[in-house]
Formats: structure tokens, C-alpha cells, sequence
């Protein structure tokens, strides 16, 4: 059995519940925000899964750039896609979103793929995610792959600039959550996070590097380092466009150690359909992944 069908089996196998413990919590922050949320964790070591609404699906938003990225990393495994290879980006290239590669060449630039990689991972760049898509032979591509690891958990049908297009054209904040197309859920999130830090999917290199551009990202952690602190090894983090001055979804996953030396937990959290401040949604997201965390944390029962 190959290490990716090892993965898919274990992935096929996880059932998520909401433990007594933490689902009042869980019930807590989504009044406190009236929105709808998605959390899970995943043990590395037992393969022990705890979730709440851990099978609904969520939009990707930038959570799209891991598996673009996992993609492109196998293409090179296999050698169609250099690591060094020289790509042209023009004015037309770029996307709508958060790109700082549009804000630093307005006018254009040579870079290679791994710089591509570098920015979408690390600095959340919809134009670096979006040119390494075209790159990898588009979403078609790219779903394939991951159906194969995930199952059907991860959803990738277009580009972050599509999606961007799509959110601001539907007819509502509603029609555009109801739309699976470009969703996970925060169980397979977990299922992906725990296959980046063990190392499943590609070489022990790549893994490492993935590894290091998610520990130093400057986006995301105060949703999710608050309540874990230095526990806390990476994350990576999604947000929507705004809707009338309000955000309808934001997301971030993470791994984290746990005390007493008993290994790592992968954990997710989703929050979509509110329109609370920025602050209220990045402290509803930690809230979650903390309330999970604790209750991995907590010694086994015997």
C-alpha cells in the first residue's frame, strides 16, 4: 500500500462528534457572533478526531493555496514543474485579492515557481496561488489530486480570482455560502494540516518547507495562537472579500503540541454567516480552537 492510499484510509475511517465537554463552548461562541462554525482537531499519534459541525462545508478562501501548493510540490516530485523555472507575470496576471506580488511589480516581473510558492503559502497571495493553478493545468488538476488524498472533503473548482468574481455577483451573502463549489470541511482541513506536518504525501524536504513558510506567515494567529501560546509550531489562515463592510467567512488551521510530551494535534476552525467586527470573529476562532485544544490537552480518561 502506497503512503498516499495509507492516508486516504485513515482520512475514510475518521467520524467526528462534538464530546459533551467543549460543545456547550462550541454553542456559546456561535451565539455570541450569530454565525455558523466548523472546528475539529485531529491527534497525530492515535488518530483520535473530535469536531463540531466538522462535516459541514465551509468556503476554502485562502485555504486554497495549501492545496494548490501540494499540487505543485508533486509536479515537481515528478518533474513537470521546476522549482527554478523562470515564469513572466504580466499586469493582466494578477488577481483582485490580497497580492502583495501585484503591490511590490505593478508592471509586471520574472520570478521562478518557487517564489510563486513562497508568497502564496506564506504570504497569502491570490495572484501567486492563482498563476501556480494555471501553472499545475487548473482546478480539474488540482481536485483530482486531492480526491485522491482527502476524498470528496476538499472542493478546489476555481480560482481565487473566480471565487472573488462569483462572491461579488451572486445575488446574496446567503446564495454564495449555499454554493459547495470551493469548500472544505474542517475535517478534511485537519485530515490535510496533519498530512503536512507527518510527512504522508511528498518528500521529508518538502514537507520541512511547507513547515517553515507557515511559521513565519504574518497572517492569521490571533485567531488561534491566543489560547495555545507557544504550543502553537505553524498555522495558515482564509478570509473572504467584504459584503457591504461585513466579512461573511473567515478560517484557520493549525498544529500545536501537546503537554507531557504526547505528541501534536491539527485543529481547524470556520466562522461564516456573521457580521461581527474583526476583533469578534478572530476571538470567536481562537475561542474554538482552544476550547478543542484543552480538551485534547486533558489526560486520557482510564
Amino acid at each position: 500500500m502506497t503512503r498516499r492510499s495509507a492516508l486516504l484510509l485513515f482520512g475514510a475511517r475518521l467520524g467526528a462528534q462534538a464530546p459533551p465537554e467543549f460543545a456547550p463552548a462550541m454553542q456559546k461562541i456561535e451565539a455570541s457572533v450569530e454565525g455558523v462554525l466548523g472546528a475539529a482537531g485531529l491527534e497525530l499519534n492515535s488518530g483520535r478526531l473530535a469536531g463540531w459541525r466538522s462535516k459541514d462545508r465551509f468556503p476554502l478562501l485562502e485555504m486554497a493555496q495549501l492545496p494548490v501548493a501540494l499540487h505543485a510540490f508533486a509536479q515537481m516530485e515528478l518533474g513537470e514543474m521546476p522549482f527554478r523555472k523562470m515564469v513572466a507575470i504580466e499586469p493582466r496576471s494578477f488577481s483582485p485579492g490580497y497580492s502583495p506580488l501585484r503591490d511590490r511589480y505593478p508592471d509586471g516581473a520574472v520570478v521562478t515557481v518557487g517564489q510563486l510558492l513562497e508568497a502564496a503559502v506564506r504570504d497569502n497571495d491570490a495572484s501567486a496561488s492563482d498563476l501556480l493553478l494555471e501553472l499545475g493545468r487548473g482546478p480539474h488538476a488540482v481536485q483530482q489530486r486531492m480526491a485522491r488524498w482527502f476524498g470528496e472533503g476538499i472542493r478546489l473548482d476555481r480560482s481565487l480570482a473566480g471565487v472573488d468574481a462569483a462572491f461579488r455577483l451572486a445575488a446574496s451573502r446567503e446564495r454564495f455560502l449555499m454554493d459547495e463549489r470551493d469548500t472544505a470541511t474542517p475535517e478534511a482541513t485537519v485530515l490535510l494540516m496533519s498530512a503536512i506536518e507527518g510527512g504522508q504525501l511528498l518528500h521529508a524536504a518538502t514537507h520541512q518547507r511547507l513547515r517553515e513558510w507557515l511559521r513565519s506567515t504574518p497572517h492569521g494567529a490571533e485567531r488561534i495562537r491566543p489560547e495555545l501560546g507557544k504550543t502553537l509550531l505553524y498555522h495558515k489562515s482564509g478570509t473572504t472579500a467584504f459584503w457591504d463592510g461585513r466579512n461573511v467567512c473567515m478560517s484557520v488551521a493549525g498544529v500545536a503540541e501537546l503537554p507531557g510530551g504526547r505528541g501534536k494535534v491539527a485543529l481547524a476552525a470556520f466562522l461564516k454567516g456573521t457580521e461581527r467586527d474583526l476583533t469578534q470573529r478572530e476571538r470567536a476562532l481562537a475561542a474554538a480552537t482552544g476550547a478543542l485544544y484543552r480538551w485534547f490537552a486533558a489526560p486520557p480518561a482510564k
